[in-house]
């Protein structure tokens, strides 16, 4: 048997070799459906010597298949993104998921499952939120392809455990590129941040993001104020068709109105969300001491500071806002 894992894990390692020579059309509709079922059978031979004592040597056999494994996804997956696939791609990546999510192996003791999906998106995510700002098919990836119940929302935290994979996933990578934030814009986690949580106002949620995951000296606010931020300056686009024979006034007014209420929408989406979350960090007794702090500092009328503190201010009075009024 070893031997013939050896000769599989070199076969596979030749293919690899030479991928950027096939097209990517046969990538997807051929080869991306046979490499995740092997990658499946895979999974559950390496997780189920890797859960018992003294099978490491067994583990290790397949260990190597699956890491070949890995890079072949995550190369079919970058192409696919590149090379206007992505369709295709998530028609079949997404019908493998749904099919094995609920697939898991016990540890030997019974204390922990593994769930292959956590695996399997480990890698898609890795490549996923590295890609995704760069391709041309960006706005129907996130519009049309990317599944609805994969996104992050309250209610798909309840009721999909892909949606709660998506969440740790997220939060692993950004809170690495925030923790080593520069001056210069990140764009691929302002358009992740966005799209990834459709029901959130994305500057705010923004904001909430960089408090909770900047490092922090004694006095935390005044450290996340004067470090740099480098994403959530936008908010999301919104569109208004008018109702037929408005005049430009009417138009006017409705347009404005329907702004209104959708951004009061998206507010009170993201704090019940920060909430959730984050909910000792934004806790009523936190949120409190965090606003006495943060009226303390003083910064130059016209300075970056003072922009920022006046922003988390009002992030955190209508945060608190929000709690009290969840409470009665």
């Amino acid at each position: 048997m070893k031997n013939k894992l050896k000769l599989v894990s070199n076969l596979l390692n030749d293919f690899l070799r030479f991928i950027d020579y096939r097209s990517i059309f046969f990538l997807t509709s051929d080869c991306l459906p046979k490499v995740l079922e092997w990658y499946f059978q895979i999974w559950k031979e390496e997780y189920k010597y890797l859960t018992k004592k003294d099978k490491l040597d067994k583990w290790s056999n397949y260990s190597e298949i699956s890491r070949t494994l890995d890079s072949l996804l995550q190369k079919i997956e970058e192409r696919a993104f590149k090379e206007r696939e992505s369709y295709l791609f998530f028609e079949i990546f997404e019908k493998h998921a749904e099919k094995h999510k609920k697939q898991f192996i016990e540890s030997e003791d019974k204390s922990k499952k593994y769930y292959y999906v956590e695996s399997l998106f480990s890698i898609f995510y890795r490549v996923f939120f590295e890609a995704i700002g760069r391709s041309p098919e960006r706005h129907d990836v996130w519009e049309h392809y990317f599944p609805k119940e994969w996104k992050i929302t309250k209610r798909n935290l309840e009721e999909n455990m892909i949606s709660r994979i998506s969440l740790d996933s997220f939060l692993r990578w950004a809170q690495e590129r925030i923790w080593k934030t520069e001056e210069k814009f990140d764009d691929k986690l302002d358009d992740v941040s966005s799209n990834l949580f459709p029901e959130v106002e994305p500057s705010i949620w923004a904001r909430i993001l960089i408090f909770v995951f900047s490092p922090y000296g004694e006095d935390r606010v005044k450290s996340v104020i004067e470090r740099p931020w480098n994403f959530g300056f936008a908010g999301r686009i919104r569109i208004y068709s008018g109702l037929g024979e408005e005049s430009e006034e009417e138009f006017e007014k409705r347009r404005n109105e329907m702004m209104r209420l959708q951004e009061r929408a998206e507010t009170e989406k993201t704090f019940e969300l920060a909430s959730l979350l984050f909910k000792q960090q934004f806790s009523k007794e936190n949120l409190e001491k965090y606003l006495n702090e943060i009226k303390k500092l003083r910064y130059l009328e016209d300075s970056k500071e003072e922009h920022k503190r006046l922003l988390l201010l009002d992030v955190f009075e209508k945060m608190l806002r929000f709690l009290n009024q969840q409470q009665k």
